[in-house]
């Protein structure tokens, strides 16, 4: 029987890695912070929404509306009105918000984006693309004969070394910015 060739043999990979520290380390990437900065002032802010209000009056503040919106990039409305409760229960806010209050206060929230008030700005913008037949055939060996590219545009402030923007877009499916004419 002959050997395979040395190039073919399966490598083994030793794991070297220190378990309770990589699992600590995972344990703190899911690790976030709540702030119930919107319990603070939730009478005053509710009284300044409601002056001169007429109809039904605001039961809960914007800040705690704005609160939820970030909220509902992960929880759907049901489990906004879980964490309500959950909230009333242990204090935070003194009573608890319905499904329907939710949709309304947050479907109809446009979120505010404050622009840089700098006289000057310094702006690059560089991208990239990666072929995914390309890599395919780079990793696996596969051979492809058509692929779209995969573009990254990415736009930052030299002078202050901030990230303005990270556009990720499939060759020839773009969308047109209608700003730019």
């Amino acid at each position: 029987m002959t050997r395979r060739p040395k190039k073919y043999e399966k490598r083994r990979y030793k794991d070297n890695r220190d378990w309770v520290k990589t699992n600590e380390q995972y344990v703190v990437r899911g690790t976030f912070y709540l702030d119930f900065g919107f319990s603070e002032n939730w009478d005053t802010e509710l009284a300044q929404m409601n002056e001169g209000k007429h109809g039904g009056q605001y039961k809960f503040p914007d800040s705690f509306i704005k609160w939820q919106a970030v909220w509902h990039q992960w929880v759907d409305y049901r489990g906004l009105e879980g964490i309500s409760r959950s909230l009333e229960k242990l204090g935070v806010i003194p009573y608890s918000e319905d499904y329907s209050t939710a949709w309304y206060r947050i479907h109809g929230y446009v979120p505010s984006i404050k622009l840089p008030q700098y006289k000057e700005l310094n702006i690059a913008t560089d991208g990239t693309g990666c072929k995914r037949s390309g890599y395919m055939q780079f990793k696996y060996g596969t051979k492809r004969t058509r692929g779209k590219y995969v573009m990254v545009v990415i736009t930052v402030d030299t002078k202050r070394k901030k990230l303005l923007k990270v556009d990720v877009h499939i060759e020839g499916e773009a969308t047109r910015n209608p700003r730019s004419g």
